[in-house]
């Protein structure tokens, strides 16, 4: 976030106002594979789980993997919307060094960094309802939890391929933005994570609907959801170099001061 000017007494005080965001990527991307490792063992282990129903909602049905899995997921997509902020910031100053206010894109750029964010914070939230609404067939579930379930899982997979497809459709339009690798990455990310969406949320679904399923398309299925978070989820693997060198500080605004995790000096907006 932006820091109050600075004066040369304060200045020399910054790092220790500041957080480093790198370590808070490496565990949001840390997160979900330890949890779904944990959950899958706790699943198989006790034949809550079994073959061909392997989706990852299926890992997270019963306790205590249930517990676990909401734990994890919900940390996991707290932490994604907001790594998401922090790049939409460092994407802003690069719009504004690599385009310019006289660009004719200069507001469109603009205004999909932004819509990004927001896909971030949609698919967190669809996220967050996957982890709540298991689609649970112990005591207590019902038809109307796997459909609400369902629409969470379509929410958040929606928001998760429409955030990768942005970011690729930025890097188009910042030919700096990134290193080539880490756009090629993203494109290849983009055009996969895209794929699976259609290829679980409306191929597969259509062939169920009219000719049934069998064990090995279920498990097809299943292996398509897991990939699919996965493509998602390594987007971010390639803001790594770029949150290397970025940090970020928590303040409130308010007319007469400002207010932080660190008293600041009310007179001159400086950190004491």
């Amino acid at each position: 976030m932006p820091s109050p000017p600075q004066n040369s007494s304060s200045s020399t005080n910054l790092d220790e106002k500041t957080w480093k965001s790198a370590p808070l990527l490496m565990l949001m991307l840390v997160l979900p594979v330890v949890t779904f490792i944990t959950t899958y063992a706790i699943s198989l282990s006790n034949g809550k789980q079994q073959y061909p129903y392997l989706f990852l909602s299926v890992s997270i049905e019963s306790k205590p993997a249930s517990c676990i899995g909401t734990f994890g997921l919900s940390l996991t997509c707290l932490l994604a919307p907001f790594l998401a902020f922090i790049r939409y910031s460092y994407v802003r100053k690069e719009i504004q060094s690599q385009l310019g206010a006289d660009h004719d894109d200069y507001e469109k750029v603009k205004l999909w960094n932004r819509r990004n964010l927001y896909l971030a914070i949609f698919a967190g939230i669809g996220g967050h309802g996957v982890s709540s609404f298991q689609s649970t067939t112990e005591e207590g579930g019902s038809k109307a939890l796997v459909g609400i379930h369902l629409i969470f899982a379509t929410w958040f997979f929606f928001g998760g391929s429409s955030y990768c497809f942005v970011s690729h459709w930025l890097d188009k339009k910042l030919p700096d933005l990134g290193t080539a690798k880490e756009r090629m990455w993203r494109k290849l990310f983009c055009y996969g994570t895209l794929a699976q969406f259609f290829t679980i949320c409306v191929f597969f679904p259509f062939i169920v609907f009219f000719f049934g399923a069998s064990d090995e398309m279920i498990a097809i299925m299943s292996f398509v959801e897991i990939t699919m978070l996965g493509t998602f989820m390594s987007t971010y693997i390639t803001f790594i170099d770029e949150f290397k060198n970025m940090s970020y500080r928590i303040m409130v605004f308010r007319t007469d001061r400002h207010y932080s995790l660190h008293e600041t000096d009310p007179a001159t907006n400086n950190f004491m």
